[in-house]
Formats: C-alpha cells, sequence, structure tokens
C-alpha cells in the first residue's frame, strides 16, 4: 500500500486493530467466567450443578447472536430512531414500578419478570442511554459550549434515566450512569466551568440521598471500620478480602476455594472476583485486572479515529460502560470502596448485565467495520454531522 493510501485510511485493520483487542479481551474474561462460575455456583445448586453455567450459556449464545446483527446495521441509520430509543429506555425503567411486573430483590426494585424470563432493565437501558448523548452532540455540536443547549438541555435528559434508576433504588447503577455521562460530556466538550460545580453539587446530594437511607448510611460507615463491622454490614467485603488472603500467589486451586460454598454471598455474581483471587491466586486476579486496562486503552486509541462526533461518543460511551462498571466492582471486591452490588463485566453471572456489555462490544466492532471505508485524508477530514 502507498503511502498516499495509508493516509486516506482513518480507520484501523489487522491483528492489533484496537476494536479487535476489546473483543479478545472480552472473550477472555467470559471463558474465565464460565470456568470460575462453576466452581462459584456449584454448592447453590447441588441438586442440578450445571443450573448456573446452562443458564449463562444461553445468554452467552444470545448475545453472539445479538452482536452478529449490530454487526450489519449501519450505526448512522439508527439515528432515526435515537429518540424513540429514548422513549423505550425510559419505559423500561417505568416497568418496575407496575405491580405484578417489577421485582425486588435485595431491597431493589430493579427487576422485571415475564413469565419465566427476568432481567435488570437499568442495564438494558445504558444503550439508550449512550445513544441519546452522542447523537445530541452531533446535531449541536456548533454549540457544545454553550450553557443551556450544551448542558443544561442533554443534563435534563440524563437527569431523567438516572433519577428513575435511583428511584428504585439502585445507587451503584446510577453511580455509573452519572460518571459514564459526566465522561461524555467532557469529551463532547461542555465546559468545565459547567462540569466541576454540577458535579460537585451530585455527589453532596448523593451524600445526603445517603445519609437518610439508614441501611445505606450502615453500609457506608461500615466499609471504613471494615473489621470491626465485620460480622455485620461489612460481612461481605471482610469475606471478599479473606478469600485473597487464601488464595495467595498461587491459589487454592480451581474447585478448592472454601468462601463460597457457605461464607461469601454473592459470591457467583457481584464477588465473584474474590473467587478468582482464592482459586487462582493473584496472578490471576492481576491478569484480570490487565485485561480490563488493555480492554480500555485500545478502547481509547480506537475513539481517536473516528470521523464524526456522533460515533466518537457513541464507542467513547460503550468504552466507558464497561470500563466504569469494572473499576467500581474491582473496587467493592478488594476493599477499596463501599459495597455497591455491581456485577463484573463478562465474569459475573447474569444474563441482563452480559447482554449489554456484549452490545457495547458489538457497537466497538461496528464502528471500527464502518471507519474502515473510503474517507478524507486524515489532513483535511472535518467531521460530518447532522445540523438541525
Amino acid at each position: 500500500m502507498s503511502k498516499a493510501k495509508k493516509k486516506e485510511q482513518i480507520g484501523h485493520s489487522g491483528v492489533l486493530n484496537p476494536a479487535a483487542v476489546v473483543l479478545a479481551c472480552a472473550a477472555i474474561l467470559t471463558i474465565l467466567g464460565v470456568t470460575i462460575l462453576f466452581s462459584a455456583s456449584l454448592h447453590i445448586h447441588k441438586s442440578s450443578p450445571y443450573y448456573f453455567i446452562e443458564k449463562q450459556a444461553m445468554w452467552i449464545g444470545l448475545t453472539l447472536l445479538v452482536g452478529l446483527v449490530i454487526q450489519l446495521v449501519n450505526l448512522d441509520w439508527i439515528r432515526r430512531f435515537v429518540w424513540f430509543g429514548y422513549a423505550v429506555g425510559i419505559g423500561l425503567l417505568l416497568l418496575v414500578f407496575i405491580p405484578g411486573i417489577g421485582t425486588t430483590i435485595n431491597g431493589s426494585r430493579s427487576w422485571v419478570r415475564l413469565g419465566p424470563i427476568g432481567f435488570q432493565v437499568a442495564e438494558l437501558a445504558k444503550i439508550g442511554f449512550v445513544f441519546f448523548i452522542a447523537h445530541y452532540f452531533s446535531v449541536i455540536r456548533s454549540d457544545n459550549q454553550k450553557f443551556f443547549r450544551g448542558f443544561i438541555y442533554p443534563s435534563i435528559g440524563m437527569a431523567v434515566y438516572i433519577g428513575l434508576v435511583i428511584a428504585q433504588p439502585d445507587l451503584g447503577t446510577a453511580l455509573i450512569y452519572v460518571m459514564v455521562a459526566v465522561g461524555l460530556l467532557y469529551l463532547a466538550g461542555v465546559k468545565l466551568l459547567y462540569l466541576v460545580p454540577s458535579v460537585t453539587a451530585g455527589l453532596a446530594g448523593v451524600v445526603g440521598l445517603i445519609y437518610n437511607d439508614a441501611e445505606r448510611w450502615s453500609r457506608l460507615t461500615a466499609f471504613w471500620n471494615m473489621e470491626a463491622e465485620k460480622a455485620g454490614d461489612a460481612y461481605q467485603g471482610w469475606q471478599a478480602l479473606l478469600a485473597f488472603g487464601a488464595g495467595g500467589i498461587d491459589g487454592v486451586g480451581l474447585g478448592n476455594g472454601r468462601q463460597q460454598q457457605s461464607f461469601l454471598p454473592e459470591a457467583h455474581n457481584d464477588f465473584i472476583f474474590a473467587v478468582i483471587g482464592e482459586e487462582l491466586g493473584m496472578i490471576a486476579t492481576l491478569a484480570v485486572v490487565v485485561a480490563y486496562f488493555v480492554l480500555f486503552v485500545a478502547g481509547i486509541l480506537h475513539i481517536r479515529k473516528a470521523p464524526n462526533t456522533y460515533q466518537y461518543l457513541l464507542a467513547a460511551g460503550s468504552v466507558l460502560m464497561i470500563s466504569v462498571q469494572s473499576i467500581l466492582n474491582l473496587g467493592v471486591v478488594t476493599g477499596v470502596l463501599p459495597t455497591t452490588g455491581l456485577p463484573l463485566p463478562f465474569i459475573s453471572y447474569g444474563g441482563s448485565n452480559f447482554l449489554t456489555m456484549g452490545i457495547f462490544v458489538a457497537i466497538i466492532l461496528n464502528t471500527s467495520m464502518a471507519w474502515k471505508g473510503p474517507v478524507l485524508q486524515q489532513s483535511k477530514r472535518k467531521l460530518k454531522d447532522i445540523e438541525g
């Protein structure tokens, strides 16, 4: 390929394609998740040891099917339906408050059950949330630093989603929405003069909500003094730390862990990282952290090649949704953050989150394929966005 032709290619290609690296990391983490899930869930259904593996395999299969479909979809064509998707997301979040449809699990009314199928609507709504932000800022790109069009109006649109998630209440998932929203607003070019005071006020509001909720405030204060509260609200976090300590460098061996058998609640879900630490040791846990870090870096390298604001923010939102949730879960399980009840992407048991994370990976792959087409020369490239 001549130098002239190389300059005309914005997208990536080959083995070192960042989007392919993202896919590889997700695949490796999924394989590890299925492997460790068998051990972590074996004691729950002793009469049917493959119960959780079979259900997770069904969700993995569905995610692969949906991902393949997304590869064939023109993301620019989807823009016609962004506002419809935004409304569908709100509708899903409202479903949980309808008696007989919404289901309360672990104190949060965040699940919808339709017959034998149950799913967490706040997970699926993340997709509409990202599409809304990406589309909106590509439309008003020239006004992205204006107070109302660039900050107030999109903030109101995002606040509807976040408010409904908080009302469930699901503060952990709401925190993901907020962190991703702030990240995308910054990447969209919104002034820090607007962002910094708003984030500060938002943090104060969250602390106020937690303070007025006796149960959640107790969890937060227990986190500050975990050893003293190891038999109370800090029980899960303390047992997770014991699991890491028992695993040491090399681990006790796959299937030989004790914490998930009767000591560590939600070992197959929110705290599965602790099971990895106990059974496979520090080497495996560091490898998991490296995999998420590589996924994030590859995603950042990928979005730098975006040809327009819409696809830039869409890919960036996908990377942030995966990375932010990973950081929060790893922080909780290692005792750095208070318990939030969030699954670990691609590893924890759970169909709703796995499907959502898989869709975000598919979006990243879709953008990579789209960016390989004929484009303007890099030196003369301009952002093409829909106006009005």
